[in-house]
C-alpha cells in the first residue's frame, strides 16, 4: 500500500481557492505567502483581513504582528481586539502592547482575560506583571501553576526570583566573612557591584529592593569607603527613584565627608536631571577635595555660563593635577576660554535687560507668562540656573511651546540627559505629528521634532517607543530615521517594508540606502527599479568607500534588464574597485563575500569575448580549482574553439552526471549542459 503523503498544494492552486471568497482558503494562501524565503507580506495582508474581521485569531495575531513590527501600534491594537475575546493569542498581543505602552490596568486585564482562554503565556506574563506592583505570593503562587502547566517562562521567572534572593544572601554571607579577612574583601566587594546588573530583576520583584540596598550600607561599613554607596544611588536612579537616590547621595556625603568620589558622581548625575544649582554645588565640593575630573567638568559648567574667569580656574587647576588616568586636554579649554573672551558678552539689550526686575516680580508672584519670558532673556544672558528655575514653572501651565523651549534648553545648553527630557519634547512633539499627518507636505521642523523624540527613546533604551517615533519620522520624510526603520524591517524579515523604508532615506540624501534598497531589488529580480537608487549610491562613494560595492549591484541590475555591454563595464568596474569593497567586510562574511570576477566572466562569455574572459577565468581556478563558474566559461571558450576535449574537461567538474559527457559529445550537447549547469 503506498504511504505516500498529499502533495503540497501549489501557489496557483491556493490563489485560486481564495479566489474564491473562502475565508480559510485566504488565510492559507496568506500563510504560504508569509512562509517563503522572501516573504511576500504585502500580498499576505489582504488576504487576512476578512478572515480577520470574522474572527479569526491567526489571521488577527498575524495581521496586529505585521502592523505592530512596522511601528503602526494603533492599528496593531485594532487588530488584536478583533479577536481577543475569543483567542488567547491575541489577548497575550494585545496585553503586551498595552504594558509597554504604559497601559498597565489595560495590560492585566487582557492578562487574566488571556488566562481564562487557556493562554499560559498570559498567565506567566500576567503573574511578572503582579509582582513588579509587589503582589509578590500571588504572583508566585501563578508562576508555579504556569510552571507545572508547562510553560518553562514561567520557571525561568521562578527561578530569577529565588537566584535574585540567593544573590543578595550571597553578598551577605561575603561581607560577613570580609569582616574576619580582609583578604576577602575585594570578592564581597565585586559581587556587591553585580548587584547593579540586576536592575531589571529588581523592577520585576520590588521586595528584594530593600535588602539589596541595606547590602550596600554594609558595604560601605564593611569597606570604609563610599564606592557601595555610590552603586546603590546609582541603582535606584536606574529604577526611577530619583528622590532616593539623592537621599542615598546625600547621606553617603555625610559619612565620608573626606572623599570626592561621592559627591563627583552626585553633581553629574545633578546635571544629567537639569539641576545646575545642585550640580555646580556638588561640583564644586568634589573638586576642592582634589578630584581632578570634577575639575574638569565643572570648568565645562563654567564655560557655558560664560563664567570665564571661573572655567580658567579650574580648566588650570584639572591641568596641575591630570595624570594618565585624566589626560583631557585642558589646553584647549583653555583656549576656548580666550575665545570667548574675544567674543561680544552675550548680553541683552538695555529695552530687555530694564524688563528683568518687572518679569522676575511677576514670576516670583506665579505668573506662567511672565516666568517663560523671563526664562528666555536668561537663557540669552546665559544665567542658566536661573533659567531652568522659571522655564520649569512656565512650563506648568501645560503650554506645549514652553515645554519644548524647557527640554530643548536642559538637553542642548545645560547638558542634562536625554531620558530625563523627553516629557519636554512630548506634547510638541504630538502636535507636531497632528500636524504633518494632515498637511500635504509635512513641515521640515516638525519632522526634526518627531525623529528627536525617537532618538531620545532609542538612547534611554526604549525600542518600543523608539519604532513608533521613528517610524513615523520616516513616513514623514527624514532620511536617518527611515534608514533605521528599513534596517529594522529587515531585521524581522519584512523586506517590502525595508525596501520602501530605504528608498526613503534615498530620496533624502542617505545615499547609503541607495545600496541597501538597490541589492535587495536586484536580488528579488526588479532590475530596472534598483537601477536608479543603485546610481546615487555610486556617486556617493567617495563619502563612504564601501558604497564602492553600487557598481557590482548595478552590473547585474543591467544584465538582468538585458543591457549586456553596459553591465560588463559595470561589472568591469567592480573588478577594479573590489578592494575598496572588501574594506568593509570581515571575518565570515568575508570568506562568502561575492566575486565579481565571476559575474564578469559568465558575461563575457555571452558577449563572446573569450579573450577577455579567458585570463579571468585562469586567474578564478588558479585560486579556486574547483570554481564551477569558471570551468563552465572555459568549457564555453575550448567549445568556440573547437577543443571538445578540453571542453569535457572542464565540464566534468560541474555537472552531476559524469555520463553526459560521453565520446562523441556534439556542440549542441555541451549548449544543453552549459545551461544546465548554470543557467541565465
Amino acid at each position: 500500500m503506498s504511504t505516500n503523503s498529499p502533495q503540497e498544494p501549489t501557489e496557483s492552486e491556493l490563489r485560486a481557492a481564495a479566489r474564491t471568497g473562502d475565508l480559510q482558503a485566504g488565510v492559507e494562501y496568506a500563510t504560504f505567502l508569509m512562509g517563503g524565503s522572501v516573504k511576500d507580506v504585502d500580498g499576505a495582508m489582504p488576504w487576512l483581513e476578512p478572515a480577520a474581521l470574522a474572527g479569526d485569531g491567526h489571521a488577527a495575531r498575524t495581521l496586529a504582528i505585521i502592523l505592530r513590527d512596522r511601528g503602526e501600534y494603533e492599528q496593531a491594537e485594532r487588530w488584536y481586539r478583533a479577536a481577543a475575546d475569543r483567542d488567547g493569542g491575541c489577548a497575550f498581543g494585545l496585553a503586551t502592547l498595552l504594558e509597554k505602552s504604559g497601559d498597565l490596568a489595560g495590560a492585566a486585564e487582557w492578562y487574566d482575560r488571556g488566562a481564562a482562554l487557556g493562554s499560559l503565556e498570559c498567565k506567566t506574563n500576567g503573574a511578572i506583571l503582579l509582582a513588579s506592583q509587589n503582589r509578590g505570593d500571588e504572583a508566585r503562587a501563578r508562576l508555579e501553576e504556569a510552571q507545572r502547566e508547562g510553560d518553562h517562562v514561567a520557571g525561568d521567572a521562578l527561578d530569577l526570583m529565588d537566584g535574585l534572593s540567593g544573590d543578595i544572601f550571597r553578598c551577605d554571607d561575603l561581607l560577613d566573612q570580609a569582616e574576619e579577612d580582609e583578604d576577602d574583601l575585594e570578592w564581597a566587594l565585586d559581587a556587591v557591584h553585580d548587584l547593579q546588573d540586576r536592575a531589571e530583576n529588581f523592577r520585576t520583584y520590588p521586595w528584594h529592593l530593600d535588602d539589596a540596598l541595606s547590602i550596600y550600607d554594609k558595604a560601605a561599613e564593611v569597606a570604609q569607603d563610599d564606592a557601595p554607596l555610590v552603586w546603590k544611588a546609582l541603582l535606584l536612579v536606574q529604577l526611577d527613584r530619583w528622590e532616593h537616590a539623592q537621599s542615598a547621595m546625600e547621606k553617603g556625603a555625610e559619612r565620608f565627608p573626606a572623599s570626592g568620589f561621592v559627591p563627583y558622581v552626585y553633581g553629574l548625575l545633578q546635571r544629567e536631571h537639569g539641576d545646575l544649582d545642585k550640580a555646580e554645588t556638588w561640583l564644586r565640593r568634589a573638586a576642592d577635595l582634589g578630584r581632578p575630573e570634577a575639575m574638569w567638568n565643572l570648568a565645562v559648567l563654567y564655560l557655558n555660563q560664560r563664567r570665564l574667569d571661573e572655567a580658567q580656574r579650574w580648566y588650570t587647576a584639572y591641568g596641575e593635577r591630570a595624570d594618565e588616568d585624566n589626560d583631557k586636554d585642558y589646553e584647549a579649554g583653555l583656549e576656548r576660554v580666550e575665545e570667548y573672551r574675544r567674543q561680544p558678552d552675550n548680553v541683552l539689550d538695555e529695552v530687555d535687560e530694564a524688563r528683568l526686575p518687572d518679569l522676575r516680580t511677576a514670576a516670583e508672584a506665579g505668573d506662567r507668562v511672565a516666568a517663560a519670558e523671563l526664562a528666555r532673556l536668561l537663557r540669552h544672558k546665559r544665567a542658566l540656573p536661573e533659567a531652568v528655575k522659571w522655564f520649569r514653572l512656565g512650563a506648568e501651565d501645560g503650554d506645549s511651546q514652553t515645554k519644548l523651549e524647557l527640554g530643548e534648553f536642559l538637553y542642548d545648553i545645560c547638558n542634562a540627559d536625554s531620558e530625563y527630557v523627553i516629557e519636554w519634547f512630548l506634547p510638541a512633539a504630538e502636535a507636531a505629528y497632528e500636524r504633518a499627518a494632515a498637511a500635504p507636505v509635512a513641515d521640515s521642523a516638525d519632522v526634526e521634532l518627531i525623529e528627536r523624540v525617537g532618538r531620545f527613546y532609542l538612547y534611554a533604551k526604549d525600542e518600543f517607543k523608539a519604532e513608533k517615533w521613528l517610524r513615523r519620522a520616516a513616513r514623514l520624510g527624514h532620511g536617518e530615521a527611515a534608514w533605521w526603520a528599513g534596517s529594522r524591517s529587515d531585521e524581522y524579515g519584512d523586506r517590502q517594508e525595508a525596501e520602501r523604508m530605504w528608498v526613503l532615506a534615498v530620496q533624502e540624501g542617505v545615499a547609503w540606502c541607495g545600496w541597501l534598497a538597490g541589492r535587495s531589488m536586484v536580488r528579488r529580480g526588479a532590475y530596472a527599479e534598483a537601477e536608479p537608487v543603485l546610481r546615487i549610491a555610486w556617486e556617493g562613494r567617495e563619502e563612504k568607500e564601501p558604497l564602492h560595492e553600487a557598481a557590482y549591484w548595478l552590473g547585474l541590475s543591467l544584465r538582468g534588464q538585458g543591457r549586456l555591454d553596459e553591465a560588463a563595464d559595470w561589472l568591469r568596474t567592480a573588478v577594479e574597485v573590489h578592494p575598496w569593497v572588501r574594506k568593509g567586510y570581515s571575518g565570515f562574511m568575508a570568506t562568502t563575500l561575492f566575486d565579481p570576477r565571476s559575474d564578469l566572466v559568465d558575461l563575457l562569455c555571452d558577449l563572446e569575448l573569450d579573450d577577455e574572459a579567458s585570463p579571468l577565468v585562469d586567474a578564478l581556478l588558479e585560486r579556486h580549482p574547483r570554481h564551477r563558474v569558471a570551468h563552465r566559461a572555459a568549457a564555453r571558450i575550448a567549445a568556440r574553439r573547437g577543443d571538445l576535449e578540453a571542453a569535457r574537461g572542464h565540464l566534468e567538474h560541474v555537472v552531476d552526471d559524469p555520463a553526459e559527457l560521453r565520446e562523441g559529445v556534439t556542440p549542441e550537447d555541451l549548449r544543453r549542459i552549459f545551461d544546465a549547469v548554470h543557467p541565465r
